[in-house]
């Protein structure tokens, strides 16, 4: 059996928490597990469920030598590196703008860019170099996130999440019932919940194609837009309502390990 070191990659959003797992040499995750983000979750809850995980996949948990995260949830950090630390033995790097990165950062506030952005953007970079990026990422928040070819973050959009605008909706008006996000087959509804689909498909196309033209009237230029989060698939599937030139829904984990292998080499 293979006994190579491995990187755990944690990427801690507003609703769930990814880990993945790589082995050196490697660009994409062996396998990755997701699981509810819960702020009054322990250190060592999280650590008994990553055990499991692991054990799920036949991995003996002392392989895990190196270890990243990545939160947008500033009071999970010290559980989760308290986690790492107790249960896999290791010190793990945290993601912030003033750590090694592959690019550089013209945004004025750059210690407002979350982290999920900023692995986002290293990702971009090393997989597009010397070419301009928009970074769409459907999470809790739609986030945007725009790159130079120099390459330089420069600024980006935050619009409300998709899935929390659907919740927000269903439960705060009485007769419409909750509904699954998927592309209806016209755009008028022939129901009240083919309706709710319809609104939400071609009204987030909307949106999405909206920012993106306004980026590109904006600041000119030949971009690559990049699209990645939960729902991503469901958009990026129709053919005539195209936003995306490509789509990975592993992108963040990707670019955690991006960054986990630029701050391991030599400064």
């Amino acid at each position: 059996m293979d006994e190579k070191p491995l990187l755990l990659v944690v990427d801690v959003g507003n609703t769930n928490t990814v880990f993945g797992i790589f082995q050196e040499g490697q660009e994409i995750p062996d396998f990755h597990k997701r699981t509810v983000t819960r702020r009054e979750r322990t250190s060592d809850e999280l650590g008994f469920f990553l055990k499991g995980f692991l054990s799920q996949e036949n991995v003996k948990s002392d392989r895990i030598k190196t270890a990243i995260y990545s939160s947008v949830v500033p009071s999970l950090n010290p559980i989760v590196e308290r986690m790492l630390e107790d249960w896999f033995g290791v010190n793990p790097l945290r993601v912030h703008y003033q750590m090694k990165l592959n690019f550089g950062i013209t945004y004025p506030r750059p210690f407002e860019i979350g982290a999920d952005r900023l692995v986002n953007a290293a990702y971009s970079v090393k997989a597009f170099p010397g070419r301009k990026t928009i970074l769409v990422d459907l999470g809790t928040a739609t986030t945007f996130c725009v790159l130079n070819e120099k390459p330089e973050y420069i600024g980006g959009v935050i619009a409300p999440g998709l899935k929390i605008s659907m919740d927000a909706l269903t439960k705060n008006t009485a007769q419409l019932p909750p509904i699954v996000f998927e592309a209806p087959s016209k755009v008028l509804g022939g129901s009240t919940i083919e309706s709710i689909q319809s609104g939400f498909y071609y009204g987030w196309i909307g949106l999405l194609k909206g920012i993106v033209s306004e980026i590109k009237r904006e600041m000119p230029g030949d971009y690559i837009v990049i699209g990645t989060g939960g729902l991503v698939s469901t958009i990026h599937a129709s053919s005539q309502n195209q936003v995306f030139d490509l789509i990975d829904p592993m992108l963040t984990l990707k670019g955690l390990k991006i960054l986990a292998d630029l701050n391991s080499e030599p400064k």
